[in-house]
This record gives C-alpha cells, structure tokens and sequence, in this order.
C-alpha cells in the first residue's frame, strides 16, 4: 500500500521544519551530482537552512567559479536561463 501525497505547505513548527531539511537536503545534494556526472555539467546549489546557515555544492568548480561564470553573462542572456517555479 502506498503513502498518502502530503499537500505542499510550509511546515509551521519550528523543530519539525529543520529535521525535514536536514532530510532533504542531502537527497537535493545527491541529485544534483547525479546530473552533474550525468550531463557532464556546472552545477551550484545554495542553500540556507532555516536556521539560516549556509549549505552550498558545486561539483566540478568551486561554487563562487560557476556563480562569476552566472554572473559575467550579459543581461539578455541571464534572462533567457533564469526559471520561476510559481505555486
């Protein structure tokens, strides 16, 4: 028998939210060294945990490399690879 699909709202208690992210942080983390072997690609994922620390990843590049690469793109450019996710 399967679970139930939890709806996708912000969890209130305090406590409760920071054990999830610690959870899913290192799932996060693993996917994206899957995509990052898999695709061959510059990945960097910031996080900042709900206590406020910061948790970062890069794979191939330091972190701050991938993010002047990000950065050094003309505007039109940057427009065209940045994604929204809207709820």
């Amino acid at each position: 028998m399967g679970r139930n699909k939890l709806p996708m709202k912000r969890i209130e208690n305090n406590t409760s939210r920071l054990v999830t992210f610690c959870k899913r942080r290192n799932g996060l983390i693993k996917k994206a060294y899957e995509l990052s072997v898999l695709c061959d690609i510059d990945i960097a994922l910031i996080m900042f945990s709900p206590s406020g620390r910061l948790n970062h990843f890069s794979c191939k590049r330091r972190t701050e490399d991938v993010l002047n690469r990000f950065v050094n793109l003309s505007d039109s450019e940057r427009g065209r690879y940045l994604y929204t996710i809207s709820i």
